[in-house]
C-alpha cells in the first residue's frame, strides 16, 4: 500500500464524447475547483485507475524519473505544479502574467533543474518561461512573438528543441522545428530546414526528441512524422485518429492525444489504447511503475480539466 495522493480522490470516470484539441483559445477557468494544493491519501494501487479533478486548466506533462515526480501547470493560475506520491499536489512557482492570457505547453528540466514551458501567446506573445529550481521565474527574450509553441522538447545532450506555428483562426497554419539555445534570459531559435514552414507541415503540437530523431504531431492533418538527426529529413510515420502532445515509451513507441490515447510504433502500426475523454492533451510516462499520466480538458466552461492515471505496460 502506497501513499497517492489527491490523484486518486476520485475513482475512474468514464468522460464523454469527444473533440479538437489545441490551444487556439484560452482555457475557461475552473468553477468551484479543488484547492491546488492537496495532501497525499491511501490508494490501493498508485499504478491507477484513478482520476483528480484539476483546479485549473493544463496541457503539458513532464515526468521526472530521477526525482519521481510529475510536473503540470495550472493555466488559470499561471502555476507549475509538481505532484508526488508521498506529497500530492504542490504548487511550485507562478510564471510571468501576459495580456494576452496565459496558455502553456510542453514541459522540460534543464541540468540545473530549471523547468522551461512555451507560453503560447496567440500570435503576439509567444516566448519561453522558466522557472528556477529556487522558484523564480522569467520570460525569456529574444524569440519571435508571433511562433505559437506548443511542442518543446530536449534530447539526452541537453539540446532544445521547439514546435511551432504561425498562422491558425482563419488561415490554415503553417508549423515549423527550431532548435533552441538559451544565454541567461535570452533565447534564440535555429529553424531546421528539413522542417521548416516550408516543407508542409501545419499546425505542429506534439514533439519529442530521441538521440536519432524528432518526432511532431501535426494536429490539422492528424499526423506523425520523423525528423532524421543528423540531417533533419523528415518522414511521414503515421496517419493517427486525432494528435496532440506526445511521449515516447522505453520501447519506442509514441502515445499522442486528441480523441483519445494513440500509441504508434516505430513501423507506423496505429492503435487507440484509451477512450472515454473529451480531448486529450499531455501525456507522460512513468516507466518505474509502468503508469501514464494524462490530462484531460473539457471545452465546456465551468467543467475543470482532469488528470488521470492509468496502468500501461511500455
Amino acid at each position: 500500500m502506497r501513499n497517492y495522493h489527491a490523484l486518486l480522490l476520485a475513482l475512474v470516470t468514464a468522460c464523454g464524447g469527444s473533440t479538437s484539441t489545441g490551444v487556439d483559445a484560452p482555457v475557461p477557468p475552473a468553477v468551484d475547483a479543488p484547492a491546488t494544493d492537496a495532501p497525499a491519501i491511501d490508494a490501493p494501487d498508485p499504478r491507477g485507475p484513478a482520476t483528480i479533478t484539476l483546479a485549473g486548466g493544463a496541457n503539458g506533462l513532464l515526468w521526472d524519473a530521477a526525482a519521481s515526480t510529475l510536473y503540470l501547470t495550472n493555466n488559470d493560475a499561471n502555476a507549475l505544479i509538481r505532484f508526488t506520491d508521498a506529497g500530492g499536489l504542490q504548487t511550485v512557482g507562478t510564471f510571468p502574467a501576459t495580456t494576452a492570457g496565459i496558455s502553456l505547453g510542453d514541459l522540460v528540466k534543464r541540468a540545473d533543474g530549471t523547468i522551461l514551458t512555451p507560453s503560447f501567446g496567440f500570435g503576439t506573445q509567444g516566448t519561453l518561461f522558466a522557472i528556477a529550481a529556487g522558484g523564480t521565474s522569467t520570460a525569456l527574450t529574444g524569440l519571435d512573438p508571433a511562433r505559437r509553441r506548443i511542442g518543446l522538447a530536449q534530447d539526452s545532450g541537453g539540446q532544445l528543441y521547439a514546435a511551432y506555428f504561425v498562422g491558425g483562426g482563419g488561415s490554415m497554419p503553417t508549423g515549423g522545428v527550431a532548435t533552441v539555445s538559451i544565454t541567461g534570459t535570452t533565447a534564440t531559435e535555429q529553424e531546421i530546414a528539413g522542417a521548416s514552414t516550408t516543407a508542409g507541415l501545419k499546425k505542429l503540437v506534439g514533439l519529442v526528441a530521441t538521440p536519432t530523431a524528432l518526432f511532431v504531431a501535426d494536429q490539422t492533418d492528424k499526423e506523425i512524422h520523423r525528423i532524421a538527426v543528423p540531417g533533419y529529413a523528415v518522414t511521414l510515420v503515421a496517419t493517427v485518429p486525432s494528435a496532440d502532445l506526445l511521449t515516447i515509451l522505453p520501447n519506442g513507441d509514441l502515445l499522442t492525444g486528441g480523441t483519445g490515447v494513440h500509441r504508434v510504433t516505430q513501423a507506423g502500426a496505429v492503435s487507440t489504447i484509451f477512450e472515454g475523454f473529451e480531448q486529450v492533451r499531455g501525456l507522460a510516462y512513468d516507466a518505474a511503475l509502468r503508469r501514464l499520466f494524462i490530462i484531460e480538458h473539457s471545452a465546456t466552461v465551468g467543467v475543470p480539466d482532469k488528470l488521470h492515471v492509468r496502468p500501461l505496460d511500455g
